[in-house]
């Protein structure tokens, strides 16, 4: 499997990841839609991108971090419950597409 088609496949399964308990919340089709995209594009950018100052095993978490800041943003009013469950989200998932990268590429 070459790299790209890796990566697309690590995005598919971490957004799936993110969208399972999003569908078990019964939230938005719309929500889950944005949160399976995020993912899905963060891991094609975590596989070509090398952040500077970081280890290996760092580049998903800064990466997914902030692609998480402006959803955060947008919780910052009504639905404050959600931003730490988010920016778990993040890093965890962050962690696990730089260790798919390293171990599957």
């Amino acid at each position: 499997m070459d790299h790209f088609t890796l990566s697309l496949a690590v995005g598919a399964v971490a957004g799936a990841l993110d969208v399972i308990p999003m569908i078990a919340q019964k939230l938005s089709v719309r929500s889950c839609l944005s949160a399976f995209c995020t993912y899905f594009f963060a891991t094609i950018i975590i596989f070509y991108s090398d952040l500077p100052y970081l280890p290996w095993w760092a580049d998903g978490m800064g990466v997914t971090l902030m692609m998480a800041i402006p959803v955060v943003l947008t919780f910052s009013g009504k639905e404050r419950k959600a931003i730490p469950m988010i920016l778990m989200n993040a890093l965890l998932l962050g962690f696990l597409i730089s260790v798919a990268e390293k171990y599957l590429s």
